[in-house]
C-alpha cells in the first residue's frame, strides 16, 4: 500500500466526486496554496494512484436498458489473462473480474434489450473455445452504482499507524 497522508486522502475523495475541480478549489478545501494541490495531484498521478479521469454515461442515455450479470467457467489450462483480455473486447462488457471459487469471471454486461444479452451468450460467449458454461442474471434496476471507491479516514489512519507504532516497541 502507498502511504497517503490526511491530505492526498481528502484530494482522492473531493476529485472522486468531482473530477473536474480546479487545483485552486482543491487548495481552499484542503487548506494548501493552488501549486502545492497541483504538486500533490501530479504525484499522485505519478504513483499510479490516480489511474485516470472520465465522465460518467447515464447508460440509458445510450439506449442501453438492459443490465446482465454473467458467470463465466472457462476449460481447464487456459490462459487466463488472454481470455479476460479477449472477454473485455466483446461488445457490451462493462467490467471483467476474476474470481476464486466455481466461477472464473464475472461480467458486467451492459446491452440494448434482451435479445441483445442472448445474441451474446449464445453466438459469442458459448462458442468460445475457452468458455466451459456460463450463468447469467439480469438486473432490474441499480440500487447503488458508483465508481467512487471509500477514503480511509484520518482516525482509521491514526489507528493503523498507532498500532504499528505499539507493535514496533513491542518487539524492541
Amino acid at each position: 500500500m502507498i502511504d497517503l497522508d490526511s491530505i492526498d486522502l481528502q484530494i482522492l475523495d473531493l476529485l472522486q466526486r468531482d473530477g473536474r475541480m480546479s487545483n485552486t478549489d482543491l487548495a481552499q478545501h484542503v487548506g494548501l496554496t493552488a501549486p502545492t494541490v497541483l504538486r500533490r495531484v501530479k504525484l499522485l498521478e505519478e504513483r499510479g494512484v490516480i489511474r485516470g479521469y472520465a465522465a460518467q454515461v447515464d447508460p440509458l442515455a445510450l439506449g442501453l436498458h438492459v443490465t446482465a450479470f454473467i458467470f463465466v467457467e472457462t476449460s481447464a489450462g487456459c490462459d487466463l489473462d488472454q481470455v479476460a483480455l479477449d472477454l473485455v473486447a466483446l461488445p457490451g462488457i462493462q467490467e471483467v473480474q476474476r474470481l476464486i471459487g466455481e466461477w472464473c469471471f464475472l461480467l458486467k454486461v451492459r446491452t440494448r434489450s434482451p435479445q441483445t444479452l442472448e445474441d451474446l451468450i449464445s453466438r459469442i460467449l458459448r462458442r468460445s473455445p475457452y468458455v466451459r458454461r456460463t450463468q447469467s442474471t439480469i438486473a432490474t434496476s441499480a440500487a447503488i452504482e458508483t465508481m467512487n471507491l471509500p477514503i480511509p479516514q484520518i482516525a482509521d489512519l491514526l489507528e493503523v499507524s498507532h498500532g504499528r507504532e505499539h507493535r514496533e516497541h513491542r518487539d524492541i
